[in-house]
């Protein structure tokens, strides 16, 4: 069964999204931790940090820069990523937190 990070790729469920390409999108948390709180998904389905490769993981840190670059907060951002013990979506992903650049999130209509 399809998680619902790769419905959302595939746009059957809905979600705000803050960046895409052809290999990863960005999207707003639905449960926000903080001003600022994107989800960095790989459109490549992998479960957990364990089982993906470092061609991904290398991906998710070059979009994490595209995305603090983008709201201008380089040196005001947290990465988090949750593997096995608080991990509730089997599919890897990024979080991205910050407490600045509120002001400069746009997101894409879907």
């Amino acid at each position: 069964m399809a998680t619902i990070f790769t419905q959302i790729i595939n746009r059957e469920r809905p979600a705000k999204i803050f960046y895409e390409d052809e290999q990863v999108i960005v999207i707003a948390d639905h449960r926000p931790q903080a001003p600022v709180h994107l989800l960095l998904i790989p459109k490549k389905e992998s479960p957990n940090f364990y089982e993906t490769d470092c061609e991904t993981l290398d991906l998710l840190n070059k979009t994490a820069k595209k995305v603090a670059e983008k709201l201008g907060i380089s040196n005001h951002f947290q990465l988090r990523i949750n593997n096995g013990l608080g991990q509730e979506i089997d599919h890897i992903h990024y979080h991205f937190l910050s407490n600045r650049g509120r002001e400069k999130l746009k997101f894409i209509d879907s």
